[in-house]
């Protein structure tokens, strides 16, 4: 296939550097064969003799600080490797969910590494190189103008913020015609629209040879899970990535647990208001080093995300991934409570096509729900929830015809506006 034929002329221009990163990160998962020790040894050693923000800080992982977007574009220059500034290099820039800019600058190896990455999860998810990808995410005008390049990689990029029922169906048509394998790479929300379509069509199952479907930055509920496999027909997997790092860890098909891609990062989990690092099995921010980015080191790099860490043997695993902390709520009591509640009682709710939860206050909350054939389950809505957070919870109820996106194409279930 075309895309395979591109793919090995590629690497073997580029020195087979594919090829060798794919070949050590399956023999790290399948053999043991660990040298991520070593490998971060190397990577602080650097980074304290070329980048002048880790200057003399050496190569043990505990003399170095946490740091964020915020310390990051105050003192850009000083993250920058100084014997990669004459090489050439790949500038990443992500809006965020805020809607801020944020640039990171990554070396050719780097580059090479998340490829393979990619590969390697994409295969554990069912993917295969050269399947035809429809890739569910907001696209800039300039990129979907690329038609013929997409067409060499066998991709259909598909903009989610103007996905809507009639975009969806003509979708659906596009997979059940294909005569190649199917995978699907999506935001969940744009993913949803799939599961809506299938119930109103008497939950119909799409007749396409789908292989695999992962879902990435949201997150997916155990339902919507289990929705999504009926109306697709093959495992779901939710993978955790950013545009800044790339694959940090992603749901094996058969657990909700996520492998932690410990070939290519360190991940910690530190507490959520100070730094200070935490066992395992507790709530805290998820705080990640990359091993690869030579070219702008970023060591305890705070993902503005929260997790759970554990580990079974030899893997890490993280038990959940959760949003930013302007994304978790708490109880009337002032203890945070997991944004999962959303999603352990909205799947029976199938008649709400979208919905909101905010905290406003400590004791105040505003549920928004976009249900255009009406809601009648107003009470056992709102008891349910205050079950979670409190019955002395003031709770109000808003009916809205949209819940918008956010410029990054994802749309938040929950938002703190009280942040504690």
């Amino acid at each position: 296939m075309l895309t395979k034929l591109l793919y090995k002329i590629n690497d073997s221009v580029n020195g087979g550097a594919i090829s060798k990163h794919y070949a050590e990160i399956r023999n790290h998962f399948k053999n043991n064969e660990n040298n991520s020790l070593s490998k971060l040894k190397e990577l602080l050693i650097h980074a304290s003799e070329n980048a002048a923000f880790y200057s003399g800080k050496g190569n043990e992982i505990n003399n170095y600080p946490v740091i964020n977007k915020t310390s990051i574009r105050a003192d850009f220059d000083s993250f920058q490797a100084q014997n990669y500034a004459e090489k050439k290099l790949l500038t990443m820039t992500t809006s965020g969910s805020t809607g801020t800019p944020f640039t990171v600058n990554q070396d050719l190896n780097k580059k090479a590494r998340n490829h393979a990455d990619s590969l390697y999860f994409g295969e554990l998810a069912g993917y295969e190189l050269g399947n035809k990808l429809f890739y569910l995410k907001i696209w800039a005008k300039q990129k979907m103008s690329r038609s013929l390049m997409y067409k060499v990689q066998n991709m259909v990029p598909v903009d989610v913020l103007d996905l809507n029922e009639e975009k969806v169906e003509n979708l659906v048509k596009q997979m059940e015609q294909s005569k190649q394998k199917i995978s699907i790479l999506g935001y969940v929300s744009a993913l949803e629209h799939f599961i809506r379509y299938s119930e109103k069509k008497n939950n119909k199952q799409i007749k396409a040879d789908i292989a695999s479907v992962i879902t990435m930055s949201e997150g997916l509920s155990s339902e919507t899970r289990t929705q999504l496999e009926h109306v697709f027909g093959c495992p779901v997997v939710s993978r955790y990535s950013n545009l800044e790092n790339g694959i940090i860890a992603q749901q094996e098909s058969n657990s909700d647990l996520f492998l932690v891609n410990t070939a290519s990062y360190l991940v910690e989990i530190f507490h959520p208001d100070k730094d200070e690092l935490l066992p395992d099995g507790e709530l805290g921010r998820i705080v990640v080093t990359d091993l690869y980015n030579f070219a702008m080191p970023l060591i305890r790099y705070d993902t503005g995300d929260f997790g759970i860490r554990i580990q079974k043997g030899t893997k890490i695993f993280l038990k959940s991934v959760e949003g930013r902390k302007l994304d978790l709520l708490y109880d009337t009591g002032g203890q945070m409570v997991s944004s999962y509640i959303m999603y352990k009682n909205m799947w029976q709710y199938t008649e709400i096509e979208q919905y909101q939860l905010i905290q406003t206050h400590l004791k105040s909350y505003e549920f928004k729900i976009n249900c255009p054939s009406g809601f009648k389950k107003e009470e056992q809505l709102v008891s349910e929830f205050k079950t979670y957070l409190g019955q002395d919870a003031d709770f109000k109820v808003v009916y809205v015809d949209e819940i918008p996106l956010l410029d990054s194409g994802k749309r938040r279930k929950t938002v703190n506006l009280y942040y504690k």
